[in-house]
């Protein structure tokens, strides 16, 4: 498991057990806002060191070759939501139609296309025994091909928590931006590189 789903897990159980600690000693009422307020902040500081401060300092050293990346197929990317370009969907819906497949595989939400999801990961996510594998990888979504590197807004974060990461084997992050063929997109994005 995720060290930040893990410290969110103990965050929630430490909430429980205040809001009941204080629900013994002064009732209902504060024990509701102590629980309450425990799990908001638990929520709000796990947010804010993972996915804001760890994940942007994480991109640094990325970028700045202090770190790099190696794919080890855990298919962790294949648990994070897929937003969709205009030239992915067109691919999918290709690839869907030659394939004959009914299921619904792309989500519209307001202007934004999405990767359906199924019990929390790609609906195209499939398993070869045990090992995660991607069943559109020659036509995987630019998302897809990006991670570990995550789009936010007009920026570039990295998923601190992959476990292809390391010191001294992998990809630096110019070699990742050439081997995903990604490297328009985050020119793009970050308006140099």
């Amino acid at each position: 498991m995720r060290r930040d789903r893990l410290l969110l897990r103990v965050g929630y159980i430490v909430s429980a057990i205040a809001g009941a600690e204080i629900f013994v000693k002064l009732g209902t009422q504060y024990a509701v806002a102590v629980f309450a307020t425990g799990l908001v902040m638990t929520r709000i500081l796990i947010y804010v060191y993972f996915e804001r401060l760890l994940a942007y300092k994480s991109f640094d050293d990325f970028t700045s070759g202090k770190i790099k990346h190696e794919c080890i197929a855990c298919g962790a990317s294949c648990h994070l939501k897929v937003n969709l370009a205009k030239d992915d969907v067109e691919r999918i819906l290709g690839y869907a139609n030659e394939k004959g497949l009914q299921e619904i595989i792309i989500e519209k939400r307001g202007k934004n296309y999405w990767l359906k999801r199924r019990k929390g990961a790609c609906v195209f996510l499939k398993y070869e025994g045990s090992k995660p594998r991607c069943s559109i990888y020659t036509i995987r979504p630019t998302a897809c091909r990006l991670y570990p590197l995550i789009p936010s807004g007009r920026a570039l974060k990295l998923d601190p928590l992959c476990p292809g990461l390391s010191k001294t084997r992998g990809h630096t992050f110019k070699e990742h931006l050439v081997t995903q063929e990604v490297g328009p997109y985050v020119r793009k994005v970050l308006g140099k590189i």
